[in-house]
């Protein structure tokens, strides 16, 4: 989600720096929000998470989403995608009957994606690594547009220190996303999703590195398919939907979102 700053001002960051010296609200102001968002039905949501049959413990998802999804931004707060993650990853395994699991994300942010990804690994009660790219550092210590900026500057880690069981499956890498996966030569990678600069070119990379690592019902899922928004992952979406090598479905987490589901042909 990380591209979204430049042009969005107060998605993530609200002065577009990472590295404020103060926090962006007060701890009241974030639970205000948080409070609005988890009393929000999502049926439609609620529905495909039961089609799929998974569905994210509730407490779970909304304690993560209070330390990682909660942020002062213009628009209203939605982390619905970590369900549907979650439960297309669950069914993947099962179907798949995956003993060892590589996933790969792209645009890491605060972790909630990896996390969510993680839970299903460990539910599943089966080995998995998780590769989560960003260029924001792991270990250093700032404000995060967070709830928890008011205790003073967190790093990642701390910020996820309740989710040991979670975070143990993950692998934080910090960088570009071109040349991390330049070094980053895995031999297949089961799952991704797709979270980081939203060009067509960038989006058209990150595929082709993926799809080479790819056998038939692997998934990919991309984040932010928005026409209005963000062009650049339309584009890159009609140019792979044109390929003729994944089925992709589509679905609108809400008015502003909407994420498309790629399983290999």
């Amino acid at each position: 989600m990380i591209s979204q700053i430049k042009k969005f001002k107060g998605y993530l960051f609200p002065n577009k720096n990472p590295h404020s010296k103060a926090p962006y609200a007060s701890k009241e102001e974030y639970l205000q929000i948080y409070n609005k968002s988890i009393n929000r039905r999502h049926e439609h949501v609620e529905k495909k998470c039961k089609e799929l049959g998974y569905i994210l413990d509730k407490k779970f998802i909304n304690e993560l989403a209070l330390i990682t999804q909660v942020v002062i931004k213009k628009t209203e707060i939605n982390f619905q995608h970590g369900n549907i993650i979650y439960a297309v990853l669950m069914k993947y395994i099962s179907q798949m009957k995956i003993k060892n699991i590589v996933i790969l994300e792209t645009g890491t942010a605060k972790g909630f994606s990896s996390v969510c990804m993680s839970k299903a690994i460990n539910e599943s009660s089966i080995e998995g690594k998780i590769y989560s790219v960003d260029f924001l550092p792991h270990n250093k210590k700032m404000y995060w547009n967070c709830i928890l900026d008011f205790e003073g500057k967190h790093s990642r880690s701390t910020l996820l220190d309740n989710w040991n069981k979670e975070t143990r499956n993950i692998e934080f890498l910090e960088g570009k996303t071109k040349k991390i996966l330049k070094k980053l030569d895995l031999p297949r990678v089961n799952f991704a999703f797709l979270d980081a600069a939203h060009t067509k070119k960038d989006v058209i990379y990150e595929f082709n590195y993926l799809q080479k690592r790819q056998v038939r019902g692997d998934i990919i899922i991309f984040d932010d398919v928005t026409k209005n928004l963000f062009p650049g992952v339309i584009s890159a979406l009609n140019i792979i939907k044109n390929m003729g090598t994944y089925n992709i479905e589509f679905f609108e987490i809400a008015k502003y979102r909407r994420i498309a589901i790629a399983t290999k042909i």
